[in-house]
């Protein structure tokens, strides 16, 4: 790792490390760390053959009584016994680095598997309370309704619907009446002004009811005719023109559609 720069100012800059960076070196140091435990019985399997090539020329040396035969067995004997015992070290080390690792692998994977459990059983309950929210929401309508047989006679409860009824149909006519007047203030010139939508009779808007002033003359034959029908609109045609023009006039748009010398225009 380098060290920090001082800058002009004399200050000490340490540099950013994204969290890829330090997760790699994370592992760069573990990985070290592992590699050095490996590298310690080989350390001293190297000092301990440099300590029997230093005996052997000790006995060299000193004219120890042995042949050279001997001399070569016992020095041989001896690596052989470091050799095993260094061996055995690696191999428990291997075999300790090869648990923890399994060990992790394990701690990991319960993790996951408590996340997983923990979100399936989120979106259950999720599913259970909505559920059971529906359900009690059914059962209310349906005490209420006889709670209401119970205790208020048919007639008034005819009422009451019908009274309902006319109270939507008065907001219905009293939303396309307003979308009119606004629409009604639409220019040519100002084609993206949106375009304020139309209820049909029972009170929702169209899919294919377009969005702007621009969308409106743009529509195609096809489209205004099925336009016209959803609307419940009288007088359809195979006319485009024809078709249109009602169209807008049922929307409160002040435009009409045209054809001269066959060609359409849009005339105030």
């Amino acid at each position: 790792m380098e060290h920090p720069t001082p800058n002009s100012t004399g200050k000490t800059v340490t540099p950013s490390l994204s969290p890829i960076a330090i997760n790699h070196e994370v592992s760069v140091d573990k990985s070290s760390i592992y590699f050095n435990q490996i590298k310690k019985p080989l350390g001293h399997l190297t000092a301990a053959i440099d300590a029997l090539q230093n005996q052997t020329m000790q006995i060299a040396l000193l004219g120890e009584p042995g042949t050279k035969q001997e001399i070569s067995e016992f020095v041989l004997t001896r690596i052989c016994i470091r050799l095993a015992y260094n061996e055995s070290r690696l191999r428990e080390q291997i075999r300790g680095q090869d648990q923890k690792h399994k060990e992790g692998l394990i701690e990991i994977q319960n993790i996951l598997d408590e996340i997983l459990e923990r979100q399936v059983q989120e979106t259950m309950r999720e599913k259970v309370e909505q559920e059971i929210t529906n359900q009690i929401d059914e059962l209310i309508k349906e005490q209420v309704a006889e709670c209401l047989k119970a205790h208020i006679p048919q007639e008034l409860q005819d009422e009451v619907a019908m009274s309902k009824k006319e109270l939507e149909e008065l907001n219905l006519r009293l939303h396309n009446s307003e979308s009119r007047r606004s629409n009604g203030n639409l220019r040519h010139s100002k084609t993206d002004d949106p375009l304020a939508t139309m209820f049909k009779t029972d009170g929702t808007v169209s899919t294919q009811y377009p969005k702007d002033l621009k969308g409106l003359f743009q529509l195609d034959g096809v489209t205004t005719k099925a336009l016209m029908d959803e609307y419940e609109l009288p007088e359809p045609s195979a006319s485009r023109d024809h078709n249109l023009n009602r169209f807008m006039q049922f929307c409160g748009v002040r435009y009409q559609l045209v054809e001269r010398y066959s060609l359409c225009h849009f005339v105030f």
